[in-house]
């Protein structure tokens, strides 16, 4: 049984059907959803660190990491709180990119990322 509420009330175009997942509705912004307050931190102070467990295996400052092989792609997102985007645009550094300058392959099947506010999540 579906209920009008597992839909949040909105309904997609019917020319979109094909593209949004069962209980996703259209959006046409970006949303921003946050755990906490976004912390400032100065690009002088900002660093990226490879682990591999405790031990460190490379760490990048702002510039270096911005010096690395920038990627573009553009594609749909789904979000768990039940939004679709389509068509966004996204540029950065992929995990293949920032494995092959540190001269590493992947430790793990599985990575655990740590944020500057404390925040981490797993990612397969």
């Amino acid at each position: 049984m579906v209920t009008r509420g597992f839909f949040s009330g909105r309904r997609p175009p019917s020319d979109t059907d094909a593209r949004i997942p069962p209980g996703q509705y259209l959006e046409q912004g970006f949303p921003v959803l946050s755990a906490g307050p976004t912390p400032r931190v100065r690009t002088e102070d900002w660093s990226f660190t490879l682990k591999h467990g405790p031990r460190p295996i490379k760490k990048w400052s702002w510039a270096e990491f911005n010096a690395l092989p920038q990627s573009k792609m553009t594609r749909d997102i789904h979000c768990v709180t039940a939004w679709t985007k389509f068509n966004t645009p996204w540029q950065g550094v992929m995990i293949d990119d920032i494995l092959a300058d540190a001269g590493n392959e992947p430790p793990t099947a599985y990575t655990l990322a740590l944020s500057f506010d404390g925040y981490s999540t797993n990612v397969p």
